[in-house]
């Protein structure tokens, strides 16, 4: 898919994105599906007054996909609602990518169906499709985060950009095996900047990942909350940023449990 023009600084995040957002689209005909074409209907066998503990699993669900499809694609073509980065990024803020949802609600539908022996393959899959739904809630999370430390980002807010330039030494006029600056027709003019080297505890904790044996998708979302996470020590948020990280991982947290003392030391 082609990214709006004024947006090409940022076109890989923001491809990312819209490639998320077609996944949420894609999602709300199997919501229907599961709905209306499997054993739901079955649900009517769940007494009333619990029933909807049931039906929220798939209301829920439904809204955070239609939400999600809709918003994301829109920031690619609607200029009137979302005429800069920032505005982009700001509509998520208090939605559904920042917890502004249940998550207890796939839980306690499978609670209520084993409750009243009601194994029903939609409500499963409807449960399956929620988790997969948040897996990719964490990675919009994780791409927005990326989005605020562009230089894109900084310049509509008026934050400073901070280059990091490779030390260089240039020399001129200098002959001989010895060098002297003050030598008649010699001149010796030196340039150092610092230059970031990145811990290497963040392509330690990527192997990590590699090696975990999880899932594609889950491995993905990992592998993006340790490149935010490394992006932020370098930009001086991570502070912050970490504990996002804590909180996007925790499902997970074995695979990072080697890892924690050092990720601690750099704060």
């Amino acid at each position: 898919m082609e990214v709006r023009k004024d947006l090409i600084e940022v076109e890989a995040l923001m491809h990312r994105l819209l490639s998320i957002g077609e996944a949420f689209s894609k999602n709300i005909d199997y919501w229907s599906h599961l709905k209306n074409k499997e054993d739901f209907r079955f649900i009517c066998r769940i007494p009333f007054n619990e029933r909807h503990l049931v039906e929220a699993v798939y209301a829920d669900g439904r809204d955070m996909a239609q939400f999600m499809a809709w918003t994301i694609g829109d920031t690619n073509g609607s200029y009137a609602d979302f005429p800069t980065l920032t505005s982009i990024i700001d509509k998520f803020e208090g939605t559904w990518v920042y917890g502004a949802y249940d998550a207890n609600v796939p839980d306690v539908a499978k609670s209520v169906c084993d409750k009243y022996g009601e194994n029903l393959w939609s409500v499963n899959q409807m449960i399956e499709l929620f988790r997969n739904q948040e897996r990719s809630l964490s990675a919009v999370k994780v791409t927005l985060q990326m989005l605020k430390e562009s230089d894109l980002y900084k310049k509509e807010n008026g934050i400073e950009i901070v280059k990091e330039v490779s030390p260089t030494i240039n020399l001129s006029g200098v002959s001989g095996s010895a060098i002297n600056i003050h030598s008649s027709g010699a001149t010796a003019q030196a340039t150092t900047h610092s230059q970031y080297n990145e811990p290497a505890i963040f392509a330690e904790m990527l192997e990590s990942v590699k090696g975990s044996g999880l899932d594609e998708t889950t491995a993905q979302m990992l592998t993006e909350n340790v490149n935010m996470l490394a992006t932020s020590h370098e930009t001086g948020t991570f502070s912050d940023a970490y504990k996002d990280f804590m909180q996007n991982v925790s499902a997970h947290i074995t695979v990072f449990t080697p890892f924690i003392a050092g990720l601690t030391a750099l704060l």
